[in-house]
């Protein structure tokens, strides 16, 4: 089992997806490791506002605007290009880390993504459920990366309360 990216984590959701893209290593991780390009896959992202100077990089920090929910902030902890990616962040209701990892495959790249959101005070109790809703929210959002990254559309809207398949 991979270590966390969240330190000393108590009751956290785990929720992965991969996928193969027809694109080099390089590309897929450029993309996808840039914070400011996730409200082009993310649905559920309203904005994302860069708040240190210079490029994406160990160090650099950002407020992340959701749909729902708090504002959270995060910032980056590994960089490996062009293999792995850390975030690590949180709001007054969770704390959340983020891993992508990039590895070169017969189709270009394969992509896995983690997200641990480990929940506060009474919330935490709702750990389970968190990690059902979450995990087709992440599965879509991986099917978005890679059909815009090789040249399709955006893939339809899975319906309300739909299990990802």
């Amino acid at each position: 089992m991979e270590s966390f990216v969240i330190p000393n984590p108590r009751r956290v959701a785990v929720i992965e997806s991969e996928a193969d893209i027809a694109r080099s290593p390089e590309d897929v991780f450029d993309y996808c490791s840039d914070p400011t390009n996730e409200p082009q896959w993310n649905v559920k992202m309203k904005d994302v506002q860069k708040l240190t100077e210079g490029p994406f990089g160990i160090g650099a920090r950002y407020r992340m605007k959701f749909v729902s929910g708090p504002t959270v902030m995060s910032e980056c902890v590994r960089l490996e290009r062009p293999n792995v990616w850390e975030m690590l962040g949180g709001s007054r209701v969770m704390r959340s880390g983020w891993r992508g990892r990039v590895l070169p495959s017969p189709a270009g790249a394969h992509l896995v993504l983690r997200m641990e959101l480990e929940l506060r005070g009474l919330l935490a109790h709702a750990t389970p459920l968190l990690r059902r809703r979450m995990r087709p929210e992440l599965e879509r959002d991986i099917a978005t990366i890679k059909a815009t990254l090789q040249g399709a559309e955006r893939p339809p809207e899975r319906p309300r309360g739909a299990e990802a398949g």
